[in-house]
């Protein structure tokens, strides 16, 4: 008789090497300023890569989404995004920050089917929230207070390895 046995698609990633593996995809396609920062060494977090991959590509392709609006009213606009990876004693924090347009209503973007863009299918948001909250983290998108362009907040617990 044979025992079966459970895979966990849950393992260990290194948060920072996801997001250089996220952004590497999207620098082969992206004429913008992608920055990463890191302010921490232990970004060790429990999850899915590939589901965490989804998520940074998502967020990132829709901040160039925004910098396309800008760019139609701007063609000497340069889009840019830092992402900044930090921690406290309980989580890892990762913060992406561009300079788009903006988010214009936050609660309804997280509204599965509603979307602001000619093409969008309102799943996005929706899909990263999912995938966060199964990996007991936190998400909140809001308009940067200064200038134009949004400030996401990712937080996962931390692991101390």
């Amino acid at each position: 008789m044979k025992i079966p046995y459970i895979i966990l698609p849950e393992f260990f990633s290194e948060a920072s090497s996801v997001i250089k593996k996220s952004l590497d995809f999207i620098k082969m396609t992206s004429k913008n300023s992608i920055n990463l920062i890191v302010k921490t060494k232990n970004t060790v977090i429990y999850g899915d890569e590939d589901q965490l991959n989804r998520v940074l590509i998502n967020l990132i392709k829709n901040s160039e989404e925004a910098f396309l609006e800008k760019i139609e009213k701007n063609p000497n606009f340069k889009g840019n995004i830092d992402i900044e990876i930090n921690d406290n004693n309980d989580y890892i924090i990762i913060r992406l920050i561009d300079n788009g347009t903006g988010i214009s209503d936050a609660k309804k973007a997280m509204t599965p089917y509603f979307t602001t863009k000619k093409t969008g299918t309102g799943l996005g948001l929706p899909i990263v929230t999912k995938i966060i909250n199964e990996h007991s983290g936190n998400f909140s998108i809001k308009n940067k207070t200064s200038g134009s362009g949004t400030i996401v907040k990712i937080s996962f617990p931390k692991i101390n390895a």
